[in-house]
């Protein structure tokens, strides 16, 4: 269970506020994810091309864990299964915040 806001960068995660993660390459902890299409501030919307094609994610910036502004990653705290089971934007977008945070906080 998360204890941390899901919608804010975590303390040490190396975000910088003048820097958008677009174009950044995603990796969950078991591998690759797919690329930020989108920084939204509280969330960023990923492109899952490599093991979806066309599938986007919307993943919560709580749970990137650190970002590596030389080699252009995002790393999350999480597996690729727990965010490939998350409900997909157009949900998110009808339900609001609430269906992810029910998702991550299981």
């Amino acid at each position: 269970m998360m204890t941390t806001d899901l919608w804010e960068y975590r303390p040490g995660s190396h975000h910088a506020a003048d820097l958008s993660l677009t174009g950044y390459e995603v990796e969950a902890t078991d591998g690759p994810l797919g690329r930020v299409e989108h920084d939204a501030g509280d969330h960023i919307l990923v492109d899952t091309g490599p093991w979806v094609p066309g599938a986007r994610v919307l993943v919560p910036v709580g749970l990137v864990s650190r970002i590596d502004h030389l080699e252009l990653v995002v790393h999350l705290d999480c597996p690729r299964a727990r965010i490939r089971s998350a409900p997909p934007p157009s949900a998110v977008e009808l339900g609001g915040r609430a269906a992810l945070d029910a998702h991550y906080r299981k």
